[in-house]
């Protein structure tokens, strides 16, 4: 039976013939598949019978037999009038070759659009994330917007998807912090090591997908027990919010003197604020909940009039708070008045960007304790960045972005992996895929992965320029949009992944 003519190059180039000759758990099936798109999955239909279907339609297609005494990578190359062997490999594991050459001004407007909406609402809290939950420096959270964003934009096959970091890999990064501090390896103020601790684990996690991705292990997006993995993320988000109510109280100084409760369980904690309720700081509560209370009569004001003003979903209402809480700090000089800032926000090696190698002899202690950590950061990683990249798809079939992306698990794995092993060596967050901010991105005018590209540069631009307007930004304030996040979760388990704001 004749196979039907590929539709494009760069799509056989970059998508159909690479997972087909690279052994990505997809063959094309020959009795159509090519035109309308349709594939066989390994994991489902077994190797036998797809092999079998190739193989009869390659047959068919060369009766004469002297084809068949070619290799396959060179046959399918012949046949489908792709210029070069090599530029197949290298457009397969280098998607932006393929993407760079179809780029036109016309995207330029929505992707740059799109890359300062994110910044404005995720650079604020990547600060958040760091400082509140991962118990290092503040700006190693930048990083995971500055190395990320740019490496899977290269590397990566989902041209929509935008990786950064997120609660519950910060969370449980700060865990094996703690437990550094704990055991006395580290201190409160030992920054630079408690950096190096969060380089070894980003990096870890790291290394965990790359190695999953480079032994062919994407189909396992398709065995995981989302259930589980929900009930995961909803009991995280529960912690995140009990850790976060300490700070926005002002009880933090206290907490200190209190022996296990700054690093103690969720119980512990809520024993601790029940007791000290009467202690906290009455300017830190209202300015806390008060932006609490804006930002959630924001939201549902957005939900209202969204289905007549769309554009309005597009208003960075949480970057407006931040901004005038600083502001108003400023002015009226709370800080004076017992407000905790953020103050200097500043590198522990004092270099804007300080590579340290995680995997070094010093760094075995640690690499031991963050094993199974990073091996659950790595999993939980992966979930949420295959959930974003299958509701988002590929560029097959969209007519205003990108043609012949496929979606690839493999080369997904390998994309966030390489991401985060350089992320690590810079001591940043665990970085992965997000499905709501991906939506955000699509929906503010990305095309391409281009705006992840403009992400990164923004984010270059603000530790280069813009960290010292951060200096009277409310400790509260970062805390409080963790907090959000966290919420975001527990009401994320009904329906996800519809919630954008997670």
């Amino acid at each position: 039976m004749e196979a039907s003519p590929p539709r494009s190059d760069p799509q056989l180039q970059g998508g159909a013939i690479g997972d087909t000759l690279f052994g990505d758990g997809r063959f094309f099936s020959h009795d159509g598949g090519a035109e309308n798109g349709r594939v066989d999955n390994l994991n489902e239909q077994g190797w036998s019978g797809s092999w079998n279907r190739w193989w009869r339609g390659a047959s068919a297609d060369h009766k004469d037999g002297g084809a068949m005494t070619m290799s396959t990578i060179r046959w399918l190359a012949t046949k489908h009038r792709v210029p070069s062997k090599r530029r197949m490999y290298l457009v397969y594991y280098l998607p932006f070759l393929q993407w760079t050459t179809q780029y036109r001004w016309t995207f330029f407007k929505g992707d740059l659009v799109a890359a300062l909406t994110m910044a404005s609402f995720y650079i604020p809290m990547s600060l958040s994330y760091a400082s509140n939950l991962g118990h290092i420096p503040p700006i190693n959270g930048l990083y995971s917007f500055v190395f990320n964003p740019l490496l899977y934009a290269m590397l990566g096959s989902c041209p929509q998807m935008v990786v950064g970091p997120e609660a519950a890999g910060s969370l449980l990064l700060g865990t094996v912090v703690k437990a550094s501090i704990n055991g006395g390896r580290s201190g409160d103020e030992d920054d630079d090591m408690n950096a190096r601790i969060a380089g070894v684990v980003t990096g870890m996690a790291g290394a965990v997908i790359l190695i999953a991705g480079l032994t062919r292990l994407g189909f396992l997006d398709s065995v995981l027990s989302r259930p589980f993995l929900r009930g995961f993320i909803s009991a995280i988000g529960f912690v995140i919010f009990v850790d976060q109510l300490i700070p926005e109280m002002g009880l933090g100084h206290l907490a200190k003197h209190v022996g296990g409760v700054s690093h103690g369980s969720s119980l512990d904690k809520i024993i601790f604020l029940a007791r000290n309720a009467g202690e906290a700081h009455r300017l830190t509560c209202a300015v806390a909940f008060g932006s609490f209370a804006v930002i959630m009569v924001c939201r549902e004001v957005k939900r209202r009039l969204q289905p007549r003003i769309p554009s309005i979903a597009y208003v960075p209402d949480r970057f407006i708070v931040v901004v005038l809480s600083a502001i108003l700090t400023c002015v009226f000089s709370w800080d004076r008045q017992g407000l905790a800032i953020l103050g200097d926000v500043k590198s522990s090696t004092g270099a804007p960007f300080a590579f340290r190698f995680p995997f070094i002899p010093t760094h075995m202690q640690h690499v031991r304790e963050a094993m199974s950590t990073s091996f659950l950061i790595a999993l939980l990683g992966f979930f949420e960045s295959s959930v974003a990249a299958k509701s988002l798809g590929g560029g097959e079939g969209k007519k205003d972005g990108l043609q012949g992306m496929s979606l690839s698990a493999n080369r997904e794995l390998v994309a966030l992996g390489v991401a985060n092993v350089v992320g690590g060596c810079f001591m940043a967050l665990p970085a992965f895929g997000g499905y709501g901010r991906s939506k955000v991105n699509v929906s503010t005018g990305g095309r391409t992965p281009m705006s992840s590209i403009f992400l990164s540069l923004i984010t270059v631009l603000c530790i280069l320029f813009l960290l010292p307007y951060f200096y009277y930004l409310p400790v509260s304030l970062p805390s409080l949009r963790v907090s959000y996040s966290s919420w975001a979760s527990l009401l994320q388990t009904k329906s996800f992944p519809e919630h954008p704001h997670f």
